[in-house]
């Protein structure tokens, strides 16, 4: 019985079921354990294989899509809507469930005021798809302008962009915070163009339309980009109180508060 388990073990991993394979003995005490069909024996074994292979694909696209560091949770239960005009806990589950418009190059766009969320309801429908095995790549305005200047000249700057461009979601944070010269905004409306129909992007502006010309530098530029961005784009105009004024933390109030609970 020894040898069997070794030459089984041996065959996985020529099959490449290196998982299966580090964990088959405890599998086969477990089974052992157990009176199953045949079917149902097979499928516990493959789904251990399956299982670390999506655990690993998901840490690998969390790594390249490089989401911010929220102080909450990907979970819609920490998110105050009853707070917040122009968006619901409904649309944004059903964008999160139903990922047919990525698929389709449907945009996204959340438009607002700071501290509404709107990053962090960006970086969940992000979670969301690279969950269900999409590419996203979430990228500041600022580094955005950043590798456009510096593509030609540093090879990591080009790396980065190549996986923008192959990428399934593009997730381009706080659009109109950077001011980008001619050339950079001439690669800018190039790489709209090439994402036209083809790639998603979720946007996320606390300005105006008519203030991405400042970005932009050209509003005949700006009217391109926009054509192309709205033409299948899902707006959300949010309105409400900053998440941060309401939970607003004093060091002085903290430190007085920890000194009564010592009292």
């Amino acid at each position: 019985m020894g040898n069997n388990l070794k030459q089984l073990k041996n065959q996985l991993k020529e099959l490449k079921l290196k998982h299966l394979a580090a964990q088959f003995d405890d599998f086969m005490i477990s089974a052992c354990n157990g009176e199953k069909p045949n079917t149902q024996f097979l499928m516990d074994a493959l789904e251990i294989e399956l299982s670390e292979r999506r655990r690993l694909s998901m840490e690998k696209r969390l790594k390249y899509a490089k989401f911010p560091v929220f102080d909450k949770p990907f979970d819609l239960n920490g998110f105050d809507f009853g707070k917040r005009q122009g968006v619901s806990k409904r649309q944004i589950l059903e964008l999160s469930s139903n990922l047919i418009w990525i698929d389709k190059a449907y945009n996204v766009l959340f438009l607002g005021g700071s501290g509404l969320g709107k990053s962090f309801l960006a970086c969940y429908l992000g979670y969301k798809a690279a969950e269900a095995g999409y590419n996203v790549i979430f990228i500041s305005m600022n580094d955005l302008a950043q590798l456009l200047k510096t593509e030609n000249v540093l090879s990591r700057s080009k790396s980065r962009m190549k996986r923008i461009r192959n990428c399934d979601l593009l997730i381009l944070d706080e659009v109109g915070s950077a001011v980008l010269d001619k050339q950079e905004a001439n690669k800018m409306f190039q790489l709209i163009c090439d994402f036209y129909q083809q790639t998603s992007l979720i946007l996320t502006s606390n300005k105006s339309f008519d203030a991405w010309t400042n970005t932009l530098g050209d509003a005949v530029i700006t009217t391109a980009v926009l054509d192309r961005i709205l033409h299948k784009c899902e707006v959300f105009n949010i309105d409400g109180d900053s998440w941060r004024i309401e939970d607003q933390q004093s060091i002085l109030k903290n430190l007085l508060k920890a000194g009564e609970n010592l009292d």
